[in-house]
């Protein structure tokens, strides 16, 4: 996980940063999010996150500025307080215009929720 204030966010590095899911009409769900999982012990795996995954613009809860980004090794325990068993779960995501996730950071080794606003980036492409 790497936080940034949000006027110091930089281009990502697309390596550091894929799953394969169900479809929404002709649309897979990992396409939409651009992210690849497994499922782990406690929620799922990240492989890869990819430069237009909305996993890329975590928003903290409340009104800090500041953006989180996923990266690969982070694991995503759970969307609105239910946690992930699979990667089929993760179409909740798309499914709403916000929800709260929360990611275990690898690096540092802490749960951390964030706001994450699929449905504004889809409508927005």
């Amino acid at each position: 996980m790497q936080i940034w204030k949000t006027h110091d966010i930089g281009p990502t590095n697309e390596s550091d940063h894929i799953w394969n899911a169900p479809e929404i009409g002709n649309n897979r769900v990992s396409d939409l999010l651009d992210v690849e999982v497994v499922p782990a012990q406690k929620g799922l795996q990240v492989l890869r996150v990819g430069e237009t995954s909305p996993f890329c613009r975590l928003k903290p809860l409340g009104r800090f500025t500041m953006q989180g980004l996923m990266e690969r090794g982070d694991q995503i325990v759970a969307v609105d307080g239910v946690l992930l068993e699979n990667a089929a779960d993760l179409i909740t995501l798309v499914n709403q215009p916000n929800c709260e996730v929360t990611i275990f950071d690898h690096r540092t080794r802490l749960t951390v929720s964030w706001q994450i606003h699929v449905r504004e980036m889809l409508e927005s492409a």
